[in-house]
């Protein structure tokens, strides 16, 4: 199936959110981790396991558009780069086949002492190939749209960098919203729960340090401002093109039909809202009182935010 001649509607939408969730959220966590001197394992165990869900959420929609499931290795017969079908399949797949390995030596190490050395190598290099199966899960749908004749899409090499600054945003955002919520339920003592968390943890009472929150909220501040910026290169240049399909569809998305949600969905919910809220409170405890519900509620506006900004481009683009 050619890229251009797909409908791209809500559940293209929401796979490739999802795929910019799980890809953000392991990309940060790995680095975090990584420059921590491995401090920071249990947000890298977060992102993973939270990570998978949202990419299976992808790898069903990616089957939906199959028309029939049943058909699904279809996708695998060969590599097809001008189908987002095929080529989002093989890195989706390929990323939670490396996720799911690691869930699984994590589990292993925890019953089995005698494999931890094993489990903690492999691991350590599957990490490495996972983090680069993350930067491509991130950058690859805004390549081959950019890659097609919709004037919107193609007139700017901007588009890619759009989808990739947006998934780190989603991702830190979403590593803020469950790094909290697992925090709480820690604090609740529920024995169902804590065995779920000693499972993959190797312990039941463990926090994602308030310190570390602090930082992923302000690199979130660092990053919604740079996809304003970002965004708004991509705007002044499709504008600057003057090519008819280009300027037409920037018009329906900043003036037409489209606007109100751009504008108040997308700029001023979904990105300046939390810049601001976070922003405001920039050397304090984001995880203290009512401070950790506007954190939390600004994380959760920046990832429906993600997926409000790729809706809004597809559609103008098809428009």
């Amino acid at each position: 199936m050619n890229i251009g001649d797909m409908s791209w509607g809500i559940t293209l939408w929401i796979d490739l959110w999802a795929m910019g969730i799980a890809g953000g959220a392991f990309f940060t966590a790995f680095l975090a981790d990584r420059l921590s001197g491995g401090k920071l394992s249990h947000l890298f165990r977060l992102a993973v396991l939270t990570g998978i869900v949202m990419a299976m959420i992808g790898i069903i929609l990616l089957l939906s558009h199959l028309g029939n499931i049943t058909w699904f290795w279809h996708m695998f017969v060969g590599i097809y780069p001008e189908s987002p079908l095929s080529l989002g399949g093989w890195i989706l797949t390929g990323w939670m086949t490396v996720a799911g390995i690691m869930i699984v030596l994590w589990i292993i190490s925890r019953f089995a002492s005698g494999w931890q050395a094993f489990a903690g190598k492999a691991t350590n290099v599957l990490s490495w190939v996972g983090f680069v199966l993350s930067i491509l899960l991130m950058a690859y749908a805004g390549v081959l749209i950019a890659a097609t004749t919709q004037p919107f899409w193609a007139e700017t090499p901007m588009l890619p960098a759009v989808f990739v600054v947006s998934a780190i945003a989603t991702g830190i955002a979403w590593l803020i919203f469950v790094s909290l919520v697992a925090n709480a339920l820690n604090r609740t003592g529920n024995s169902a729960w804590n065995w779920i968390i000693e499972l993959f943890f190797g312990e039941s009472e463990w926090q994602i340090d308030s310190s570390m929150i602090k930082k992923l909220a302000q690199s979130l501040v660092v990053v919604i401002v740079l996809e304003l910026v970002i965004l708004a290169i991509f705007m002044i240049w499709t504008s600057a093109t003057g090519v008819a399909g280009a300027t037409d569809a920037l018009a329906i998305l900043t003036g037409g039909a489209l606007s109100i949600w751009f504008w108040v969905g997308l700029v001023a919910a979904g990105l300046a809202a939390p810049l601001i809220l976070l922003a405001m409170n920039w050397n304090k405890d984001y995880t203290a009182g009512v401070l950790a519900t506007i954190t939390g509620s600004s994380a959760v506006l920046v990832v429906l935010g993600g997926l409000l900004l790729r809706a809004l481009l597809l559609i103008a683009g098809q428009a």
